[in-house]
């Protein structure tokens, strides 16, 4: 076995009894290791008392505990706050804390950049640059923990937040990074780690028809959501490429196979754009879609200014099409922005970044 990896996080517990073995440790040694890394959370190796220093030392010859620097935290006038971290090779990603109702929900980073180039999303013009090692993905949420930590030490009621749901939403495409993803949502699911249950995970896809039956086969615990965007072929493509390719007609198959597998109901991500998702039409084409299956629909509003050629409709074009589309039964929600005001929307924090960088090093030519 070869460990690939520098951050002991992303390293599995086999891999990890692996690698004591190889030094000459106990291999019972990986459940402590593990135990203060995502139950402890620490934030160094020295933090690990119950281990002997001389091992305390190999890990640090042989691994790093964090991975992630923050660059900038941004908090929002209705609680949302905003996280821009560069990783250890000088790239950035962002991550959303979202409390609501009791809840703290994490809008995790997969990939550093998105090759999906959807046209509503700022992600899309950063490009792709790799995938996010298992280890950082899992730093996103424990520095929000970190964060939380802090908070519940200010607080004068004792009520110890923490982190309660994960959304794999953020910069990227999860299930082209499923190996990674998977790993991690076992690890949230662990009891004798963070103990998420499955229905708190949610990854959400743009539609990858192969990685969607293999996040089945693979039994990765979360619940599926998809990026659904549009009704029909024609303008599904004009603003999600991926449809070029599993056209709607292969992502439904895809879909009912994965309801059918697991028994569990998906949630279609719906963006409503003027003249093209949030239309008549668009309204009884989705019902034709989600009728006869277990599905949820979250809409959300278009950003404006994402893409210069897509609007925004009207409070009253929203409302007309909500009003069809639950006539019919379908279970529909109209999701609120969160965080505008800090740029929370996916990509917008990372994208100003690199403009900015960009910018400075034109100057300076």
């Amino acid at each position: 076995m070869i460990i690939k990896y520098e951050d002991i996080k992303s390293l599995t517990e086999d891999e990890l009894k692996w690698w004591l073995r190889e030094i000459g440790e106990k291999p019972f040694r990986a459940d402590q290791i593990r135990n203060r890394l995502f139950c402890g959370q620490v934030a160094s190796f020295d933090e690990m008392e119950q281990l002997k220093p001389a091992l305390r030392e190999k890990l640090k010859e042989s691994f790093r505990i964090t991975s992630l620097t923050e660059v900038h935290r941004l908090e929002s006038v209705d609680g949302t706050v905003k996280w821009l971290y560069e990783t250890a090779d000088g790239n950035h990603i962002e991550t959303v804390l979202i409390p609501a109702n009791g809840r703290y929900s994490v809008c995790v980073s997969t990939q550093v950049g998105c090759a999906q180039n959807c046209a509503f999303c700022r992600t899309a013009k950063m490009g792709f640059i790799r995938n996010l090692e298992a280890g950082e993905i899992l730093e996103e949420i424990i520095r929000v923990n970190w964060y939380l930590k802090s908070i519940n030490a200010l607080s004068r009621d004792n009520k110890q937040a923490t982190v309660t749901n994960i959304i794999f939403m953020g910069m990227g495409e999860p299930l082209n990074n499923l190996e990674n993803v998977h790993r991690v949502c076992c690890t949230l699911h662990n009891q004798k780690l963070f103990n998420l249950g499955k229905d708190r995970m949610t990854v959400s896809t743009s539609g990858v028809v192969p990685k969607i039956k293999e996040l089945v086969d693979r039994n990765t615990p979360c619940c599926l959501a998809v990026s659904l965007n549009s009704t029909n072929n024609e303008y599904r493509s004009s603003v999600m490429p991926v449809n070029k390719v599993w056209p709607i007609e292969k992502l439904l198959e895809a879909i009912d196979e994965y309801i059918r597998r697991t028994d569990k109901h998906v949630t279609f991500e719906f963006v409503l754009i003027q003249n093209i998702t949030c239309t008549p039409q668009a309204a009884k084409e989705l019902i034709r879609i989600c009728a006869p299956r277990r599905v949820k629909v979250n809409a959300i509003v278009l950003n404006d200014g994402d893409d210069p050629t897509l609007h925004a409709p009207t409070p009253d074009e929203v409302e007309r099409f909500l009003e069809t589309v639950r006539a019919a039964e379908v279970q529909i929600t109209i999701r609120n922005p969160r965080g505008r005001d800090i740029l929370a929307a996916c990509g917008q924090l990372a994208y100003k970044n690199k403009q900015g960088k960009t910018d400075a090093n034109t100057e300076s030519a």
